[in-house]
């Protein structure tokens, strides 16, 4: 736990350091994902989302996201899937994503009782614009840290840091590199049977060709084990 902590340490101090005059928005992020294994090892994941933006005062994005594959081992996962992603941003044109995404997510740590303590995923994603002739590929780097707190482990203490990286430019305006970063801090808590939800701070980094823009974010997402 101790080189978590000091990556964690270490993106912390470096969005503190970030320019003071980042163009920034308060936000509010609603998630529904209901995931797991439905027939031997065949898994399935199906997701949606909903956000508010530019102070909490309009639907700025819509997410549709399922996918299915497999669990090749405890805890662990390999999916494909698809998305359709719905932007409206207040100063713009709306727009619609069609995304094709593939995604391994392994434990990287557990606990003495066997479970997942640290958990990462690496998803590829290909970004199609309508309106739009370019494919923009983009990695993304997810890495959770969940530690018990209460309740034999059913509350947990979370910390999340994600990456994203553009791994070409398009015409539609994705340029190569760091794309953003996101870091979450929050709790999990129990709901019902197989129902839980995780509720807590999330601050996205979005580094653009001019002024970056930082979105200060409040997020719960809703989580339903099949």
């Amino acid at each position: 736990m101790q080189n978590w902590t000091m990556t964690m340490a270490a993106v912390a101090a470096t969005l503190a350091a970030a320019p003071a005059h980042a163009d920034e928005d308060v936000q509010g992020w609603g998630a529904a994902v209901a995931q797991g294994a439905v027939r031997g090892d065949l898994y399935v994941w199906l997701e949606g989302q909903w956000r508010v933006t530019d102070d909490v005062s309009r639907t700025g994005q819509v997410i549709l996201r399922p996918a299915a594959g497999i669990r090749f081992a405890p805890d662990s996962t390999a999916l494909a899937g698809y998305a359709f992603i719905r932007t409206t941003p207040e100063n713009g044109v709306a727009s619609n994503e069609h995304r094709l995404w593939q995604q391994v997510q392994v434990p990287l740590l557990r606990d003495a009782g066997g479970r997942p303590l640290l958990i990462s995923r690496t998803r590829l994603e290909q970004r199609m614009i309508e309106g739009a002739g370019e494919t923009g590929w983009r990695l993304r780097q997810f890495v959770r840290g969940q530690l018990p707190i209460a309740q034999g482990g059913a509350v947990q203490a979370i910390a999340i840091t994600e990456g994203f990286f553009n791994l070409n430019g398009t015409d539609w305006g994705a340029r190569a590199g760091i794309d953003q970063w996101r870091t979450f801090v929050g709790v999990g808590l129990p709901v019902a049977r197989r129902l839980r939800i995780e509720p807590g701070y999330l601050n996205q980094r979005v580094f653009r060709r001019g002024e970056d823009r930082t979105n200060h974010v409040l997020n719960a997402t809703l989580f339903y084990a099949l």
